[in-house]
């Protein structure tokens, strides 16, 4: 394990380019979520380097006792960097030489084959995991027929956002408008913020304008993203006024929707489900995408649209003299958890959720 370095950090996003990782697990994305959230001085990367080239990284957060993924509630996923099989063999197996009693990876998706290489390295290790479902997460398939796409819609869905459509341009001129953030970002972002800061987002805390550490991340990490050519903002404006925001990265053949925000005082016009709509054809129009990936966890909304979902989860391993004991704590505490969670309402659970995510920054 390694502290960071310019030439480390340089290194560490060479191999993210080569591997074809995406943004979210570049050091041009992660740095600026450490600085942010209070957390620069515990990111630290487990490597592998095969004649003096670096062949396998995964960046964590280390403390004494424990490894933890650089997630929060602003991480779309958390993936180990890898070249090939053998070099990630190699790299979970010294992510559990580490010698801490906790290894706590979120965001995961359990059929990546670095998460996959270090759950084979716990069970021949004979360490406890625990794996804790998060979320299912959508995705598009965009590489088909769009038309076809249209036509495999519910027909409620058709109709309603033809009539949505219609409404929009009724009220006004109808423009769908994707910024790269080369020029004019902070205005561009003041703009699609206050869009997203929704009266009920802002009411349980989770608008990214309710936290200064979200702003300066968002800031930070878009800015970069910008200058590497991997930002889309897209604005839906009706008559000039946008009452529409979302926020993307394109990478490869993937455009992943990381934030969506409307203008409620224009609810009747559904701007949330015409921007989508823009964003898919959008997204169908560009020849050298295959996905859009939807992100976060599969809401009805998002249901209804997507090609399919991925498992997302948390993966924690025990690997220290004290790991069954403290696995059967964790155990029990989560059976706890889910018990009471269980009565709340959702409201509730709302509120509790954005107070532990805060806590976790």
């Amino acid at each position: 394990m390694q502290a960071l370095s310019p030439a480390l950090v340089e290194r560490w996003d060479a191999l993210a380019l080569s591997t074809g990782a995406p943004p979210f697990m570049r050091p041009g994305w992660l740095l600026p979520w450490a600085d942010a959230f209070g957390r620069t001085d515990a990111l630290q990367l487990v490597t592998v380097e095969r004649g003096g080239e670096l062949v396998a990284a995964l960046p964590v957060l280390a403390g004494p006792l424990s490894l933890r993924s650089s997630t929060n509630q602003e991480t779309a996923l958390y993936r180990p960097l890898s070249v090939g099989p053998d070099a990630t063999a190699e790299l979970a197996e010294r992510l559990l030489a580490t010698r801490r009693q906790l290894i706590d990876m979120a965001a995961v998706d359990l059929g990546d084959p670095g998460v996959v290489a270090v759950r084979e390295a716990a069970d021949r290790a004979r360490v406890g995991v625990l794996v804790r479902p998060m979320r299912r997460s959508p995705f598009i398939d965009v590489s088909g027929d769009p038309a076809a796409f249209l036509r495999g819609l519910s027909k409620n869905r058709r109709h309603g956002l033809k009539r949505l459509r219609s409404r929009m341009a009724e009220a006004g001129t109808v423009e769908f408008d994707v910024r790269d953030g080369r020029e004019n970002l902070a205005a561009l972002l003041d703009e699609g913020w206050r869009l997203e800061a929704r009266e009920w987002k802002v009411a349980v805390g989770s608008a990214v304008l309710s936290s200064p550490a979200a702003v300066a991340f968002y800031r930070a990490a878009t800015g970069w993203a910008a200058g590497e050519g991997l930002l889309r903002l897209m604005f839906l404006r009706v008559s000039g006024q946008a009452i529409g925001f979302g926020l993307c990265l394109r990478h490869g053949s993937t455009l992943s929707f990381l934030k969506l925000g409307m203008d409620d005082a224009h609810a009747k016009l559904g701007p949330g489900v015409v921007l989508t709509q823009h964003l898919i054809d959008y997204a169908f129009a560009d020849p050298e995408l295959r996905e859009l990936d939807l992100l976060g966890d599969n809401e009805s909304y998002k249901a209804d649209l997507a090609s399919g979902t991925r498992e997302q989860a948390r993966v924690m391993l025990f690997p220290g003299r004290a790991g069954p004991a403290l696995r059967g704590s964790v155990e029990a505490a989560a059976r706890t958890r889910s018990a009471l969670v269980s009565r709340l309402s959702d409201d509730t659970r709302r509120r509790l959720s954005t107070v532990r995510n805060r806590l976790r920054r």
